[in-house]
């Protein structure tokens, strides 16, 4: 089978290899090249020599980066036989990169049916799609706080998950999961490379203050397995407010023309209705958030309820708008990146058997409402503003 040349791994005393004899892949990337015709499959594998415990070095980059091509997935995995001296061996996997020129191209299920197809591959890996930039140029970007350039991607998007909001932790099986569930489609990060992209692959990156590295840009939408467009900013966190994942996020209050409130959100639910009445689809979210002012700008006194109060209000009405901005970009984009079709079908089958054919178009068309409350319980150490 094909997943035994590409994600083996190595069990069972008749399989013994000694370390010497193996390379460990931290990192895979998977792009298309549309002037070759050809799938371009790089592999992010660990240098020894540079990650030694007690090792000196060598003076070499802490990583290797090896690219193989072929006419499908399948080949190119083969053609790794041609550049690698050691047995590869993937449960160390940490990432998978997707190239946007191949997620353009080809849909989704075609790219992770050879995921799925061995019972040994695992699908707890987190993908990212490559924003603006090859996926080898991304992978090569070398960086200063983690040795292994998989290893910040894997830091960012987790990060971004815990603290922003702003991006969901979509694993392989999340996205095989929107792939084949009815009434919703898959979103995924993206992410690019900020700066020099030629000093970047070089070890001239390390030694400069001015520094390329990757960023997170934006989130992926797909409709019936294919990108189709960028949905970006804050409007990204109504993905993850919808779908009940998120952990923290923040909003930013405005008090006059110049000066803002911070609110940060530390726990929130919400609730989506979906039904479909004389042709008419309407959409409906409830939002519950509690939070605490993190920073306040506005010169008012907020030991008073009333203007405690006032503040909580305007927070509800922002979380309402960036939760309105996502969906409307999704409308526009013609993809149902929420779900909110799986909600139908669950709740009103029959009509869900009417419109299944198409989802997207009538999810396009719907009439959303968004109420959002949230309370807040606490306001720091200092109650009273600068004054100013």
């Amino acid at each position: 089978m094909i997943m035994m040349v590409l994600f083996a791994t190595i069990t069972g005393c008749s399989n013994y290899k000694e370390l010497n004899e193996l390379s460990i892949v931290l990192g895979l990337g998977i792009d298309y090249l549309p002037d070759k015709d050809m799938y371009e499959v790089t592999y992010q594998v660990v240098n020894p020599i540079e990650n030694a415990a007690k090792s000196t070095g060598s003076g070499t980059t802490p990583v290797i980066d090896f690219t193989t091509t072929g006419k499908t997935l399948s080949e190119a995995a083969f053609n790794h036989a041609n550049v690698f001296s050691r047995r590869n061996i993937y449960s160390h996997v940490q990432v998978v990169v997707i190239g946007e020129e191949l997620a353009r191209k080809e849909s989704l299920n075609f790219i992770f049916d050879i995921f799925e197809r061995d019972a040994n591959v695992k699908v707890n890996i987190p993908v990212l799609v490559a924003r603006n930039s090859n996926v080898k140029t991304l992978l090569d970007t070398l960086v200063s706080i983690d040795k292994i350039p998989v290893r910040t991607l894997e830091g960012k998007l987790e990060n971004a998950s815990l603290i922003l909001g702003e991006h969901g932790d979509t694993k392989i099986y999340d996205v095989i999961e929107d792939l084949t569930n009815l009434g919703s489609e898959p979103a995924i990060s993206g992410i690019t490379v900020v700066g020099n992209k030629k000093t970047g692959i070089t070890k001239k990156n390390l030694e400069s203050m001015e520094k390329t590295y990757v960023a997170l840009n934006g989130i992926g939408v797909f409709r019936k397995g294919i990108l189709v467009g960028w949905m970006d900013g804050q409007k990204t966190k109504s993905l993850q407010i919808i779908g009940n994942k998120i952990k923290k996020t923040f909003l930013r209050i405005p008090c006059d023309k110049k000066h803002y409130n911070t609110v940060v959100i530390n726990r929130l639910r919400s609730r989506s209705r979906v039904d479909i009445t004389n042709n008419h689809t309407e959409i409906s979210v409830e939002v519950k958030a509690y939070g605490f002012i993190s920073e306040l700008l506005c010169n008012k006194d907020i030991s008073k309820r009333e203007v405690l109060e006032e503040y909580e209000d305007k927070a509800a009405q922002e979380l309402e708008l960036e939760i309105k901005e996502g969906i409307r970009a999704a409308q526009r984009m013609k993809s149902d990146v929420f779900g909110f079709g799986e909600i139908l079908h669950y709740s009103h089958l029959r009509k869900w058997n009417d419109h299944s054919e198409q989802w997207n178009e009538v999810f396009s068309q719907a009439n959303v409402t968004v109420h959002a409350s949230i309370d807040i319980e606490g306001v720091g150490m200092r109650v009273k503003p600068y004054p100013y």
